[in-house]
């Protein structure tokens, strides 16, 4: 973010339509927008231009029978820190709803802030339901706008006065170039945390009540290296996964969708694993849509400090120390998650901080070896070599048989198979040239494609013709 950025946010109770205005305003779906209130919790941050950015905020004041308390408690604390941080506040109300006690304790704080607040009357849907918005200018705030973020009326004039203030929006210059991160996981291991350790404040909220992080929150990290320049990286922390058939509300749906999405359009996925718990068979279906989304993966072990208090305690039966502990936890997780190659797996604590500092630099890395050349000799070679070593079986009397390989793409690390027939190469022969390749060529947690093109078919007629 530059340093001349300045910030608008969107504050208000719950279910006010914050997510709506800021989906409207930023002109794409970005925050989840959903009749429960208090989905939006951690602030969600959006360029509106090259000097001008954007936040949501999850709702303030809800109660108990809104959210868990600790969540209300962290979204306002959320929201304390993106109208400290912001240089316009867009005020939120219900016109349908009308004025609440909560709208007139948030009047006073804005006001109270010393910041520019203009009022946002939303779900004026119709221009008739304006003689209903005029009990709200009763807050006291000069700059009133009668809305529809859900309809788009009354959007413009709200446009209008941010441009007056901050020039032109939704026009940008080339974005820099930035390792794209995601943070993945299942619920509650810790995901957040590690995120605000990098970032070395509380930007996103931290609770022990799972399902915390509804939305895909976005953070820009600059990390310096060794040579003085900095690795740039874009971090995204998701909503925690389940298996498909415990996602049984659309709220738990949208998440899940958003954070596949989110994977997806990733370089690097940082796959949280909870130490006490091990891998689960969700953490093993997560690695594997992980590389069929093409993203490389390096495996965090978090939650790292429960382990060696328990040794301090008293010792694991069955291992002398923690560094053994370890060394067999390692061993499972390298069984279970076969994608991750020989890459590195990082025990950290989120809570302590330790380990943390290493994961930039290891993601840096990871990418290098993504986008790293290698020649058609070497490529070949070590094709032919695996397939010496473990020879392809007969499938519909033929042998699957490599002539050329070559590298064709980064993301995914994509490897084309020139052979003698797609259909001869299974699903079993496939995955050992992959884990094959990636061990030949270090390249640990990548994600490996091959494409594979088979001879073209003869038809009757051409095969006649050469005899």
């Amino acid at each position: 973010m530059s340093e001349l950025s300045k910030s608008i946010a969107i504050v208000g109770r719950p279910n006010v339509g914050k997510s709506r205005l800021f989906n409207r305003l930023v002109g794409r779906r970005v925050s989840i927008v959903h009749d429960k209130p208090g989905v939006t919790r951690d602030i969600v941050v959006e360029r509106l231009s090259d000097s001008l950015i954007l936040m949501d905020t999850g709702g303030m004041g809800a109660t108990e029978q809104m959210t868990e308390k600790i969540i209300a408690e962290a979204t306002d604390e959320q929201v304390n820190f993106a109208v400290a941080a912001a240089d316009t506040i867009i005020f939120v109300v219900d016109m349908q709803a009308g004025l609440a006690p909560q709208d007139y304790e948030i009047a006073s704080f804005l006001r109270s802030s010393g910041k520019d607040v203009v009022l946002a009357v939303n779900k004026v849907d119709l221009p008739q339901h304006s003689p209903n918005a005029s009990e709200f200018y009763s807050l006291g705030f000069r700059r009133v706008f009668e809305l529809s973020a859900e309809h788009g009326y009354g959007i413009g004039d709200l446009v209008c006065y941010i441009e007056g203030k901050y020039g032109k929006i939704g026009e940008f210059a080339p974005e820099e170039e930035r390792i794209k991160i995601c943070v993945a996981g299942r619920p509650n291991v810790g995901k957040s945390s590690i995120i605000n350790r990098l970032l070395g404040e509380k930007r996103l909220i931290v609770s022990d009540v799972a399902g915390t992080t509804r939305d895909s929150v976005k953070c820009d990290i600059d990390v310096p290296a060794r040579d003085g320049q900095a690795m740039k990286f874009r971090m995204y922390d998701t909503a925690g996964l389940k298996l498909r058939r415990k996602t049984n509300t659309s709220l738990d749906y949208l998440s899940s969708l958003r954070t596949r999405k989110v994977i997806s359009a990733c370089d690097v996925v940082f796959l949280v694993i909870d130490a006490m718990e091990g891998v689960s068979e969700l953490d093993k279906r997560l690695a594997g849509e992980i590389a069929e989304a093409g993203a490389s993966i390096i495996i965090v072990v978090n939650k790292w400090d429960y382990a060696t208090e328990t040794f301090a305690r008293a010792p694991i039966r069955g291992y002398k120390n923690v560094t053994e502990f370890g060394k067999a936890f390692e061993e499972a997780v390298r069984a279970a998650l076969p994608m991750i190659g020989d890459g590195r797996i990082y025990f950290v604590s989120a809570k302590e901080g330790k380990g943390i500092d290493k994961l930039p630099l290891a993601a840096f890395r990871l990418f290098e070896k993504m986008n790293s050349s290698v020649s058609t000799g070497r490529l070949n070679s070590t094709v032919q070599k695996l397939c010496q070593a473990n020879p392809p079986r007969y499938v519909g009397g033929k042998r699957f048989k490599v002539y050329y390989s070559v590298k064709i793409s980064s993301r995914p690390y994509t490897v084309r198979l020139y052979c003698n027939s797609e259909q001869s190469l299974t699903r079993e022969y496939r995955r050992y040239l992959v884990n094959g390749l990636r061990s030949a060529l270090k390249l640990g947690g990548v994600a490996i494609n091959l494409e594979v093109v088979g001879k073209p078919q003869q038809s009757v007629q051409q095969r006649l013709s050469k005899k």
